[in-house]
């Protein structure tokens, strides 16, 4: 059969091919647009954060009493801490890198007020602090102990006269400058020098386009509340989060330990919308799909049942079992490229109002011919089990009475 009576067939049962035509267009605008999303959701979850996020724990303790010593606590904390065996680097700081919580403010190239400030993350610890978190230094060097002084929770501590910064936030500061050595200046104009570059470093929020831009103080928090970075050695993480919970409530009943987690388990929890996002998304594809299989098999299966007598006459006049398969998969071929035309319409009206509703990146022009394509095996497979039954008609159907 030629396409043009294949064509006058179709438009004489117009109704099923035309809701098969419309299931497809959608389908095909929907799974693009969601796997690009998807693929984009992954990728972020996937981005190295320059952190040693596999072997970090994270530790939150609390103080009580009028007369509670933090220093003292803390000093003792740390040692007892780096004397574990396994621990490669611990240190007080006053937030955590990839936990969603953390603190923020602005710096400036030049003193002056007029200019508007450079947005960053900014966190405090000690000397060991890199090493605390796998933190690679690229250039100039890493604190001195001399700078790094206690920080009392009700002190206004001035700039301090040395900070280490992102690769980021040095070429959002001075662009193509070398920043090393360079003065920045804070929100009161006190200026501080840049003494070190850090390669690459994720801040606080996960969702925030200035992620990488990070700076790093010198001090370590003395404060009611306090928490301590904690690196192991690669394969000792897990064994040591409850010995370090134990370790640090027998040292000290003047303070509770709070928590103990892996910085993997912050992580993923800031990372948690985006992964829910993708496994919806993903079951959201796999339910279109099959229900498209389903229509696209149930309307072959229909034509198959109506088209018994017109089959069996095939037969009887010479037609092989490839040319009645050939016939159903050419038919299904005109309705899956009249849905791929439409759905190809679709989905970049869909993409373009992702785009503009939800600040979404372009789509990826890539994705359209690849989902035509994996929407053309799909529907192909689909029809193919009908299209063998029909070839399974034997010319004798021909001859007999309605």
């Amino acid at each position: 059969m030629g396409f043009r009576p294949m064509i006058s067939s179709l438009l004489r049962n117009k109704t099923g091919p035309l809701l098969v035509t419309l299931q497809i267009a959608v389908t095909l605008a929907i799974v693009i647009n969601s796997l690009f999303i998807i693929v984009q959701r992954v990728e972020k979850m996937n981005r190295d954060p320059g952190i040693d996020v596999a072997n970090v724990i994270v530790v939150d303790v609390r103080g009580f009493g009028a007369d509670f010593d933090v220093q003292d606590s803390v000093e003792r904390d740390i040692a007892l801490l780096k004397s574990m065996p396994g621990v490669v680097a611990a240190t007080v700081t006053n937030h955590v890198p990839l936990s969603g919580s953390g603190s923020g403010t602005g710096l400036r190239a030049v003193a002056d007020e007029t200019i508007a400030p450079v947005g960053t993350a900014r966190y405090r610890w000690s000397e060991e602090g890199l090493e605390a978190l796998g933190i690679e230094l690229a250039r100039g060097r890493n604190f001195l102990p001399a700078e790094v002084d206690f920080i009392l929770p009700d002190s206004e501590p001035p700039a301090p006269p040395s900070v280490l910064v992102t690769q980021a936030l040095a070429n959002d500061l001075f662009g193509d400058e070398d920043a090393l050595g360079k003065t920045v200046y804070w929100g009161d104009m006190q200026g501080s020098t840049i003494v070190g570059i850090i390669a690459h470093m994720h801040g606080s929020w996960v969702n925030w386009d200035k992620l990488g831009n990070v700076v790093i103080q010198p001090g370590k928090p003395l404060f009611t509340s306090n928490r301590y970075l904690v690196r192991t050695e690669p394969g000792l993480r897990d064994g040591l989060v409850p010995v370090i919970e134990t370790k640090l409530g027998e040292l000290n009943r003047r303070r509770v330990v709070k928590t103990v987690r892996t910085l993997e388990d912050m992580a993923a929890n800031s990372y948690r919308q985006d992964r829910g996002m993708a496994i919806v998304l993903s079951i959201v594809i796999t339910l279109l799909i099959c229900l498209m299989v389903l229509v696209i098999a149930g309307l072959s299966s229909y034509h198959v049942t109506q088209r018994r007598r017109q089959i069996g006459t095939r037969r009887a006049l010479g037609a092989t079992r490839m040319h009645i398969i050939r016939e159903f998969l050419l038919e299904n071929w005109l309705i899956s490229a009249a849905g791929a035309a439409l759905g190809a319409v679709l989905t970049v009206a869909v993409a373009w109002w992702l785009e503009v509703s939800f600040q979404l990146s372009p789509l990826d022009w890539r994705y359209l011919p690849a989902g035509v394509l994996l929407l053309w095996i799909v529907s192909s497979l689909a029809v193919f089990e009908p299209a063998r039954r029909a070839a399974s008609v034997p010319p004798a159907v021909a001859t007999r009475s309605a």
